[in-house]
C-alpha cells in the first residue's frame, strides 16, 4: 500500500513535527508514503478559490497531475484534501471545465484525467483500524480526549464523501482503539475560529474560547485533531486568550498522528511536543504516563 504524500504548506513551513509523527506511523503500519517533486500550494480552499475559482481549479489539478502514475493522494491537511477532492469533483461534474483546465495546463506540460483517489491521513487510519490496534505496544490510559473534527474534514459532505458530517464517528473511534476515552462535549462539531480571523479577530478568538470551555466542562484533559489551521488556533490561541481575557488555558493539543505514535510506543523527544506551545509534560505525569 502507497500513497503519494501532499504536504501542503503550513505542516512544513510551521507544523513540520507533524510531519515527522505521521512518517512514524506510517512506517510502523507498512503504508509507503512516495515524497514527489514539484507540489505547490493546494490551494487555500478559503482564499483563492474565492477570488478565481478557474484558477484555483488549474492549481490544483497541477498538482494532482503529478500523481497519475500512482493514482492515490494522501494529506495531513484537511483543507488541502478539501481543495484537491473539491477539484477532482467539479472536473469530473463537467466534461467542458475538465477540458478548458487542460487547455491551461497544456502551457506547462501538464494534463489531468481526473481520476487520482484523494484521502485524508485520518481516512487511511480509519481503514486501518486493525492494523493500528496490532502495533498498540502502550495504550493510552487516563487520556480523556475531545475529539476536533473542523470544518473542512466533514465538510461539504457531497465532496468529502466518507465520514457523517451531522454525527462523525472516525476520530472517536480511533481514540478508543488506543485505550484513551473519548470525551463527548458541547459545540463538537462547531468551527474553531482560524478562517474568522482574516476578518473578525476578536470572533475568532470567542469562537476558540467557546469551544475551550465547552472542552473543560466536559472533563476531557486534552485534545485531538486533524488539520494544521485547527492545531495553531487550539495551540497557538490559549496564550492570546490567557493574556486577553485573564483565563487560564494550558490544555495539551494533539494530531492525531501524535497521539497514535505514543501508543506505538515512540518517545516524546521522537514527537518534538517541546514545539508545542501547550506542552504536555504535567498531563502526563498528572495521569501516569511514563514517557
Amino acid at each position: 500500500m502507497a500513497y503519494d504524500l501532499f504536504l501542503g504548506c503550513v505542516i512544513p513551513a510551521r507544523l513540520p513535527f507533524l510531519e515527522a509523527s505521521a512518517r512514524l506511523v506510517f512506517e510502523k503500519l507498512g503504508i509507503k508514503l512516495n515524497d514527489l517533486e514539484g507540489f505547490s500550494c493546494c490551494p487555500d480552499p478559503t482564499g483563492i478559490e474565492l477570488i478565481d475559482h478557474k484558477t484555483w481549479l488549474a492549481l490544483g489539478a497541477r498538482n494532482l497531475s503529478l500523481c497519475n502514475e500512482n493514482r492515490g493522494v494522501m494529506s495531513l491537511c484537511s483543507g488541502c484534501v478539501e481543495t484537491l477532492k473539491g477539484v477532482n469533483y467539479s472536473l469530473n461534474k463537467s466534461k467542458e471545465i475538465k477540458d478548458e483546465v487542460n487547455t491551461i495546463l497544456q502551457s506547462v506540460n501538464k494534463s489531468y484525467d481526473g481520476k487520482v483517489k484523494v484521502k485524508h491521513f485520518a481516512e487511511v487510519l480509519y481503514e486501518n483500524l486493525d492494523k493500528v490496534k496490532e502495533n498498540i505496544v502502550k495504550p493510552l490510559e487516563g487520556f480523556k480526549i475531545a475529539a476536533h473534527y473542523g470544518c473542512h474534514y466533514l465538510r461539504p459532505s457531497e465532496i468529502i464523501n466518507w465520514d457523517d458530517p451531522l454525527d462523525p464517528v472516525s476520530i472517536d473511534e480511533i481514540i478508543e482503539i488506543l485505550g484513551a476515552e473519548s470525551i463527548n462535549y458541547d459545540l463538537k462539531l462547531e468551527c474553531c475560529g482560524n478562517p474568522v480571523e482574516k476578518s473578525d479577530e476578536e470572533l475568532s478568538l470567542q469562537m476558540i474560547d467557546n469551544k475551550l470551555c465547552a472542552i473543560l466542562k466536559a472533563g476531557a484533559n486534552c485534545v485531538a485533531l486533524v488539520c494544521p489551521a485547527c492545531f495553531q488556533q487550539f495551540d497557538f490561541k490559549q496564550r492570546t486568550l490567557n493574556k486577553e481575557k485573564d483565563s487560564n488555558y494550558n490544555l495539551p493539543i494533539f494530531y492525531l498522528s501524535e497521539l497514535i505514535a505514543l501508543a506505538f510506543g515512540y518517545e516524546p523527544e521522537d514527537l518534538g511536543f517541546r514545539y508545542h506551545r501547550n506542552r504536555p509534560n504535567d498531563l502526563f505525569k498528572t495521569i501516569g504516563f511514563n514517557t
